[in-house]
């Protein structure tokens, strides 16, 4: 039997081992959060050399916010991590001059915002950066250069300040894409999208808020009627009426559709939207539970009927078809329709 002394020592001893697993848990984490932002964003801004998305190790070990970690730690992580879908978060390849690694999907990089290997800020940097700091100084109505309008809206945004009438200010007839992920969206905020931009071809609405719903979505399907590529996932306030918008106004045209996180799409109408959009080459509906094996085979059938030019690819965590299914779930999400 333990005395008294012997059991505080043992109780003493198992607080110290859960202190530091919880500090390898955290110090873990921070290396996860830290190379999903190099490898997918900020690894041209950090100094690496990226050849499409693919960086050196050895250039990867040099960025700041790794210097904590050793090149083991770095590798093994890149190595051992996946996602909630299940599939690698990283690729690596080991070359004749090392070992390059990148992100294997959701890659955006920024670039460096300094010229070569100096301290000189970029002036096209500098001027967007002081644009951002005001933007509602300005109007951007029919201004011509899409990639600087949603370099502005993803500068914005990354900061975490980007608010719907900042947003209406920056919409111009002239987009083509907009990806408005994790924006709450205000019912002005959703209008200006449909009444300024009519000729977008690919919008993301992925976790817009719940002021998106049946009827904003019908507006946007209706009044922006050459959109190829959306992303309605978890937009949970959605259901089987916005899908039958979709067979009604997008059934020649629409090209890419996510809508994972949201279970209220019905199994039916999925298999119509899937018949009726013959156009349709990518749909990820990942977790819907009203997919059921039934449904899952009168989708692989139908997707058998097409011919070679019209092939569609689905994403449901419970089709497994090589005809159908892909390999890397992530790789349709992330894929920008153009």
């Amino acid at each position: 039997m333990l005395s008294i002394t012997d059991a505080i020592e043992s109780h003493n001893e198992h607080d110290d081992d859960c202190r530091l697993v919880r500090q390898y848990e955290r110090r873990q984490l921070k290396l996860g959060k830290r190379l999903a932002y190099i490898l997918r964003y900020g690894a041209e801004k950090e100094g690496c050399q990226v050849d499409e998305g693919w960086i050196p190790l050895q250039d990867l070990m040099k960025v700041t916010l790794l210097r904590e970690y050793t090149e083991n730690e770095v590798l093994g992580e890149i190595q051992t991590s996946y996602s909630y879908r299940k599939t690698p978060r990283y690729q690596w390849e080991r070359r004749t001059n090392g070992v390059h690694v990148r992100a294997a999907y959701g890659r955006r990089f920024e670039r460096n915002p300094y010229h070569g290997q100096t301290q000189i800020r970029r002036l096209l940097d500098l001027a967007l950066e002081y644009i951002c700091e005001n933007v509602e100084n300005y109007d951007f109505e029919g201004f011509p250069d899409e990639f600087l309008l949603n370099e502005i809206i993803h500068r914005i945004k990354r900061n975490g300040k980007l608010t719907s009438r900042k947003l209406q200010g920056l919409l111009s007839s002239t987009m083509e894409h907009l990806d408005l992920d994790g924006i709450y969206l205000t019912e002005s905020g959703i209008k200006a999208i449909y009444t300024k931009c009519p000729n977008l071809k690919v919008l993301s609405l992925k976790s817009c808020g719940y002021v998106l719903n049946d009827h904003y979505c019908e507006q946007i399907i209706r009044k922006c009627p050459l959109i190829e590529s959306l992303d309605l996932s978890y937009c949970k306030h959605l259901t089987d009426r916005t899908l039958n918008n979709l067979i009604k106004y997008y059934s020649s045209n629409l090209i890419q559709l996510i809508l994972s996180g949201n279970h209220n799409y019905t199994g039916d109408t999925i298999v119509r939207l899937v018949s009726e959009c013959e156009q349709l080459k990518q749909l990820d509906m990942w977790d819907n539970p009203n997919c059921t094996n039934d449904i899952l085979n009168i989708l692989i059938a139908i997707a058998k009927s097409r011919g070679d030019d019209r092939t569609i690819t689905i994403v449901h965590k419970n089709l497994l078809h090589p005809a159908v299914a892909p390999t890397n779930p992530w790789a349709v999400v992330n894929a920008k329709t153009r």
